[in-house]
């Protein structure tokens, strides 16, 4: 056969015919380039193909994946000549888009145009491998109008195993298993579908994700009935959904039936093993399973090593983390950006940002490029480290995306920086960031933080432009922003632009009642919250209780009434927010109150009776309303019986107030029935402040099984109670039992024995335990050192005194003005004055400032000298300093005067001491003791009439009253000196001034000589002041306090 180009030469003139076989010629030897570049030709010199020539030269261009030309060469032919085999052809085009090109949607667009121009007939592989490439890539929309058009009644292709499978791992890949399962149903019940292996493994996933035990279960029993095989790939992700649902037990499960039936574990098999152990906290779990790995002979790859170094960096267990990132040098294996963020994000964690920058350092050095996830996680971790400028400036050196932005925004939003996030705001307007919904909430929130109201609800407004949908999130941003704010009616706007286009969560009703509640609208609030409880929202108990101490706050028990009848039956949430509103009113001092409440609950089925009644009665027995707190334990009994608990223990309660015998005897038939009842100590408490010190004792002896824990507080306040009512013996026995519970006693216990010592006399016993506090590793404090010095003092040893002074600058410890005082007064009464002045001098030099017992002190010094001179000038010095002595003090002024016959200068002392705030409150506390007139009023008179021997008189029966020998001796250290009567300073009240005619009155004077008649008949001789202020003292020491207040008023009125 002569070439081509010979017979062309010679004069021979080909056909078309000739040219078709020539191309075949040139197709079947594979040079397809050539058939092409003939074609050209024949197109040049105007040599019309025919349907053979198309067909050659489509052939070619697919051979050749040139699918773009193959597509236009399609398109002309339309009208025109066709080819043959014309659905092979256009099936093999539109596959080449999906598997050459990776351009799916050219070739559905082709699918389209095909089916629109020509008699197109499209295989079911062309179906399956568009629905494959559109589900990898997660375009589930372009899936169904494919499954659509494959099931339409021109074609009517079944779904096989391949378009199945690959549907189902779509719809998992968008995060939608309940859509692959309904799928997957659907598919089956055509009736002409068998699931082979593949479909049943990316079924089991979507069970796996919906967390649907049973249905893996029938799948498997399915599966095993029809004896599919379980591969490797099966189990693979039958355990990589099971671990990332969190269900670890079931992932070990499925492995352990791997090697029962003996199916071996491959690379991946064993990387989703540890992955999944290591991202759920077990990555001791997940090493264990890399060792296994390797005996098998799996080589691990680095995605196995980096789960292993996730899993340690997650726990914190950096130096474990770091000793596998090493391993990976000596295997050979170069770390990726990936692992190097991970330990970057661990590091951060732990606040080493200098180990941080080594880290990015040594990646630039391995070549290794940052990526903006590796720098964001800097940022990130700076940021929550407090340290946001630092995450601000290191972001100004790379280009940035929105999650930078997001985590600088956050982070002085934490540190409430507002320069911060205005210069913020201001690059990320200007990077021209296209933002995501999260951002813009966060954006919303800093700018909210800032006090740009109208920006934060610019960027609300503008969501629906920037094709973004608002959150609830979003909402309760701007919610909360505005009610803080204070602007409670432009967040109720927003609150009700989101309950018409959405149900707003709780969190939403959270923030909208907090706002209202803040500025005083407790009616909208319950509204608001009534609103929340039909919609069947949980609000958490934060919520209750706000709403009703708001309420509280400003209606008072009467608007938590009203409150409470508005609460709707049948409701969980009312039912909760009643028994609060029981529980806030008994704690609020109200138990009558929420007893009202109570018993409306009970009416609508609202509450729990037990709690209800449990609570009130505690807060009556405890408040001492016996009477109330008894009526309603019946009604309590008769409700819920001597079988409830909470009923016995009410029982037990009353009874240890009332019978603490009984209390005790109730309490071990409860023990013997092995109830469990424990005292709690408010009850102790509720009998100390009774005065029931006795009772409490014998209770917390008599059941030291059922106590509630006791701590050392408990103990101290049992212990200094007991020693205050100088029950030594028992306190010391309480201290005992604290020891043998391993209840180590501090300092304010054992300041509560010395102190109940001291009272006792027993000093020395006092000095002992004083001198083991430090072998016990208990240091003496202040008080202390405080009590034994006033000890010492009021036993006249001042030179001991002295000496413990002394000793606590020794100990690093600075007496206070009250041991000054004590030992200011001990001189003074001890006619040491140089001394106590010394005392007094070096108590101003240590900066620390006098009271009124210091002055009253060292007046009493003087007066007891008889240096009224000095007295006087002292009480003046201080009087200019705005400090003036207490009650006594002013005594100890008027006796001396009174003694010297100064009678205009005690007058005038006098005058001052009843303009003195501390002596009116203490002669306010005798007028209301005594029913009687003014003990003031009486004064003044008595001092306008210049008989001021009479009002000594009356001052100290005043005196005594107040401060009896008896209260005096009970504390440490007395506020008050110890009344005293020393004949050289204080006169007889037996030699004052005659009282002349108390009234011409005959009337007063036979009331008085009624009033006065002794028992026996006879009557007294009321010849002046002294002897009627004999009569009314006698009468106060009789107890006949009527007979002395008439007496008293009728003295006044004359």
């Amino acid at each position: 056969m002569l070439p081509l180009s010979t017979l062309l030469k010679s004069g021979f003139t080909p056909t078309l015919k000739d040219f078709n076989n020539f191309l075949l010629f040139v197709s079947r030897t594979q040079r397809f380039r050539a058939v092409i570049h003939i074609f050209s030709q024949l197109c040049s010199n105007k040599i019309i193909p025919d349907a053979q020539t198309h067909t050659i030269l489509a052939e070619a261009l697919l051979k050749e994946h040139k699918y773009e030309e193959a597509a236009d060469l399609l398109r002309t032919l339309v009208g025109k000549s066709m080819i043959f085999n014309k659905n092979r052809v256009f099936d093999s085009v539109v596959q080449g888009f999906c598997t050459f090109n990776q351009d799916p949607e050219m070739g559905l667009s082709l699918l389209k145009d095909f089916l629109n121009i020509h008699t197109f007939f499209p295989s079911s592989r062309t179906f399956s491998l568009l629905i494959c490439c559109f589900s990898k890539m997660g375009k589930m929309d372009k899936v169904i109008d494919l499954l659509e058009l494959m099931s339409d009644d021109k074609f009517k292709y079944p779904f096989d195993n391949y378009v199945c499978s690959s549907v189902i791992s779509g719809f998992l890949r968008i995060g939608e298993p309940e859509l692959a399962v309904g799928f997957y149903e659907t598919t089956m019940k055509s009736g002409s579908f068998t699931p082979n292996t593949v479909t049943c493994t990316n079924l089991l996933t979507a069970y796996c994700k919906l967390r649907d035990i049973n249905k893996v279960s029938h799948l498997v029993a399915w599966m095993e009935n029809n004896e599919l095989a379980f591969d490797v790939v099966f189990y693979s992700n039958w355990i990589y959904g099971c671990l990332s649902e969190g269900l670890i037990y079931e992932a070990f499960q499925k492995y352990r039936a791997m090697v029962d039936k003996k199916v071996g574990l491959d690379n991946i098999s064993y990387t989703i093993l540890i992955d999944g152990f290591s991202k759920n906290g077990y990555v001791e779990k997940g090493v264990g399973f890399l060792h296994k790995m390797r005996r098998d002979g799996v080589v691990p790859n680095l995605v196995t090593y980096t789960a292993i170094i996730l899993g340690f960096c997650k726990k914190g267990k950096l130096d474990e983390a770091f000793a596998i990132f090493n391993m990976l040098n000596q295997l050979g294996i170069e770390a990726d950006e990936f692992v190097y963020a991970i330990l970057i994000h661990g590091v951060c964690r732990t606040g080493d940002f200098d180990l941080v920058f080594h880290l990015l350092d040594e990646m630039e050095k391995k070549g290794i490029n940052p990526g903006v996830v590796t720098y964001n996680t800097v940022i990130n971790g700076l940021c929550k480290a407090g340290r946001t400028s630092e995450a601000d400036d290191f972001s100004k050196d790379i280009i940035g995306d929105v999650v930078t932005y997001s985590s600088l925004l956050q982070g002085y939003v934490q540190e409430q920086n507002n320069m911060g996030i205005l210069e913020t705001k201001r690059r990320l307007e200007a990077e021209n960031i296209d933002m995501d919904v999260d951002m813009c909430n966060i954006l919303i929130k800093a700018l909210l933080m800032v006090g740009l109201f109208e920006d934060a609800f610019a960027i609300y407004k503008g969501l629906p432009q920037m094709n973004l949908s608002v959150n609830s999130v979003t909402y309760c941003t701007l919610i909360d922003g505005y009610c803080k704010a204070g602007r409670v009616y432009e967040a109720l706007e927003i609150f009700d632009d989101f309950q018409r286009t959405s149900n707003p969560p709780a969190a939403c009703y959270k923030h909208i009642i907090s706002g209202l509640c803040e500025e005083g609208m407790e009616d909208m609030a319950i509204d608001v919250f009534i609103g929340c409880t039909r919609k069947e929202l949980q609000l958490d108990r934060t919520v209750y209780l706000m709403l009703i101490e708001a309420t509280f706050n400003n209606k008072g028990v009467e608007g938590v009434l009203k409150m409470m009848d508005r609460m709707e039956d049948r409701l969980l949430a009312s039912q909760l927010v009643c028994n609060d509103a029981v529980s806030f009113l008994c704690k609020m001092g109200f138990p009558e109150a929420s007893y009202r409440i109570f018993s409306a609950m009970r009416s609508k089925g609202l509450a729990s009776a037990s709690l209800g009644y449990y609570s009130i009665l505690r807060a009556l027995l405890f408040e001492g309303k016996r009477l109330l707190s008894q009526l309603i334990l019946t009604s309590f009994i008769k409700t819920c019986g001597m079988s409830d608990l909470g009923v016995c223990k009410i029982v037990i309660y009353c009874l240890c107030l009332n019978n603490v015998k009984k209390a005790l005897l109730f309490l071990s038939i409860m023990n013997e029935k092995r109830w469990s009842i424990t005292l709690p100590f408010s009850i102790f408490k509720a009998l100390i402040k009774d005065g029931r010190i006795l009772d409490a004792y014998e209770l917390i002896v008599g059941a030291e099984n059922n106590l509630h824990y006791m701590n050392v507080i408990d103990y101290s306040i049992m212990i200094d109670a007991l020693c205050k009512a100088r029950h030594i013996d028992k306190a010391l026995y309480l201290c005992n039992i604290a020891k043998k519970k391993e209840i180590a006693l501090n300092i304010v216990t054992y300041n509560s024995v010395i102190n109940g010592l001291c009272h006792q006399g027993c000093l020395v016993e006092a000095f002992r335990l004083f001198d083991s506090l430090e072998r016990i590793d208990v240091l003496p404090t202040e008080i202390t050192y405080g009590t034994l010095i006033d000890a010492l003092v009021k036993e006249g040893l001042l030179q001991d005194a002295r000496i413990l002074f002394e000793r606590m600058f020794l100990k690093d410890l600075r007496p206070s003005t009250h041991i000054y005082n004590s030992l200011i007064n001990g001189y003074c009464k001890s006619s040491l004055l140089e001394e106590a002045i010394q005392l007094f001098q070096e108590l101003e030099a240590r900066c620390l400032k006098p009271d009124g017992f210091t002055v009253s002190a060292l007046i009493n010094g003087y007066c007891q000298k008889g240096d009224m001179e000095g007295a006087l000038k002292l009480f003046f010095d201080f009087k200019r300093t705005g400090l003036l002595p207490d009650f006594l003090g002013f005594m100890f002024l008027l006796r001396g005067l009174c003694a010297k016959g100064r009678m205009e200068e005690s007058r005038s002392i006098l005058r001052e001491m009843l303009q003195t705030q501390s002596v009116i409150d203490l002669l306010g506390r005798v007028d209301n003791e005594v029913e009687s007139d003014s003990v003031e009023n009486l004064l003044v008179f008595l001092c306008e009439q210049g008989r001021m021997h009479d009002v000594v008189a009356l001052l100290d029966e005043v005196g005594l009253l107040l401060f009896s020998v008896k209260e005096t001796s009970s504390h440490c250290t007395s506020d008050q000196h110890e009344l005293e009567a020393d004949n050289e300073v204080v006169p007889s009240i037996n030699g004052g001034t005659v009282f002349h005619s108390l009234s011409s009155d005959v009337e007063k004077v036979e009331e008085s000589l009624k009033i006065s008649a002794s028992e026996d008949g006879e009557v007294l001789q009321l010849k002046d002041f002294d002897s009627f202020y004999s009569l009314i003292h006698s009468l106060c020491l009789k107890g006949e306090l009527t007979k002395a207040n008439k007496l008293t008023r009728l003295v006044t009125k004359l």
